[in-house]
């Protein structure tokens, strides 16, 4: 299998009338790749996730180390806090400078976000001062007016309806606050639950998109039971989330598929994603 099809699909239709978007449905397909831990010992399983999981690797193959540590089969060494910071800073950035530029018409900041991923092999200061550099220069200042301000301007258009503009200032108070915890070497938020005698394990990890958690079960040496609960499998569960982020006046359907677009990456799916709009 490929890394898209172990993470899966997202597929959001709707139809267009009347001004509004109706009979929104969500379908999220996930492969299942937790059952193929099943059987295997504990070794082996853990070191199968950041193979199975090339995004966010570090945050599920530590969630899973926990895990399996509260189920009494401890492995490895924890992941270093400032390392999980980097990853969760880099899918934050990946949206604000890649991918919410492309749903608003600019030229994503490839240059600088290629500039800033090679500080992550420099250490945890080097990338703490190119990451607050990033958001001085690029996001929020510059001799373009800053990142944010264009696409609010492009994306959001003061309408006081639309949620884009509230959810791309959350996402940059995210990158502000992630940046500030790896300067300070402040500790990775990630613990365990669970282990006693018969009963399963929990390992959780917090990432860019929500909680992450890994719970399973162990018998014999070997792992009865795994199961991975994913921040975007409960954010698409049902379409009601993506509901409360669409404007309620959609003038035609290009603008309700552009609305629609904006409202999954304001969810922001850990997989890769498609929207249709039917307005027959």
């Amino acid at each position: 299998m490929s890394a898209l099809s172990l993470a899966g699909t997202l597929k959001v239709t709707a139809r267009w009338a009347f001004g509004s978007l109706h009979d929104l449905r969500v379908n999220l397909t996930r492969p299942p790749v937790a059952r193929t831990l099943v059987g295997l010992a504990p070794a082996e399983a853990l070191a199968r996730l950041p193979v199975y999981f090339s995004l966010c690797s570090l945050a599920q193959t530590e969630a899973g180390r926990l895990a399996l540590a509260a189920a009494g089969h401890p492995l490895g060494r924890p992941a270093e806090s400032w390392a999980l910071w980097a990853e969760c800073l880099h899918e934050h950035l990946w949206r604000l400078l890649l991918d919410w530029p492309r749903v608003a018409g600019e030229a994503p900041e490839t240059a600088a976000f290629a500039a800033w991923r090679v500080q992550r092999s420099q250490g945890r200061e080097a990338l703490a001062a190119a990451t607050r550099d990033l958001l001085d220069r690029q996001v929020l200042g510059g001799p373009r007016g800053g990142l944010l301000a264009r696409l609010e301007v492009r994306l959001h258009g003061g309408q006081g309806d639309d949620p884009v503009g509230a959810g791309l200032e959350a996402r940059v108070e995210a990158v502000r606050e992630a940046c500030a915890a790896l300067a300070d070497n402040r500790d990775y938020p990630r613990g365990s639950l669970g282990g006693e005698a018969g009963s399963g394990a929990e390992g959780w990890v917090h990432t860019a998109r929500g909680v992450l958690h890994h719970r399973l079960r162990l018998s014999g040496g070997r792992v009865t039971a795994w199961e991975i609960d994913a921040p975007t499998d409960r954010n698409f569960a049902d379409p009601v989330a993506l509901r409360r982020r669409l404007p309620a006046h959609l003038p035609d359907a290009a603008a309700a598929r552009a609305a629609l677009e904006r409202a999954v990456l304001l969810l922001d799916p850990c997989v890769p994603f498609g929207v249709e709009i039917d307005h027959a």
